[in-house]
């Protein structure tokens, strides 16, 4: 019976909003939606303020592992348009000064939450557009890592509550 129980359980944790496809972190309230058609960064936060949300942006060291878990879990095979399926935009450049990474909101992400993978800390800054200057997190790797923004990409989008 316990088997059951747990199976039910897990089952509304996947399964979220069936009509919009937004799985909700019971954490905090935010709710997120991995997109499997990859687009450079800039359309991928264009589709998500479509969709009433923004990309993804990890703000607790809870978010991060909710929204690494939901990438963890990704149906990989389903994601078109890129041969890098293992990483996923989230809403943090800096594109706008090469020296400080930004979320989304503003916000510099080196005085809040954040964590890089080991071999990626953010500190590698370069002025050359041609260089990464997005950030994705991807399914290996227990941290953010910088990526070229214009290489379409899955993402997650985010709605607060």
């Amino acid at each position: 019976m316990l088997f059951l129980q747990i199976i039910i359980v897990c089952f509304f944790f996947i399964a979220g909003d069936q009509q919009t496809g937004y799985v909700t972190n019971d954490y905090d309230g935010f709710s997120y939606k991995l997109m499997y058609q990859a687009k450079p960064w800039l359309e991928a936060k264009e589709v998500c303020a479509l969709n009433g949300g923004k990309l993804a942006v990890p703000k607790s060291e809870e978010q991060f592992k909710f929204i690494q878990k939901l990438v963890r879990g990704m149906h990989y095979p389903s994601v078109t348009g890129t041969n890098f399926k293992l990483v996923v935009w989230l809403g943090i450049n800096n594109l706008e000064d090469y020296r400080v990474w930004r979320n989304i909101d503003g916000e510099d992400i080196m005085q809040g939450f954040h964590q890089w993978t080991t071999e990626n800390n953010g500190n590698g800054f370069s002025d050359d557009p041609r260089e990464p200057h997005c950030a994705v997190l991807d399914a290996v790797n227990p941290g953010l890592r910088d990526f070229w923004c214009h290489r379409p990409q899955p993402y997650i989008c985010e709605r607060q509550p």
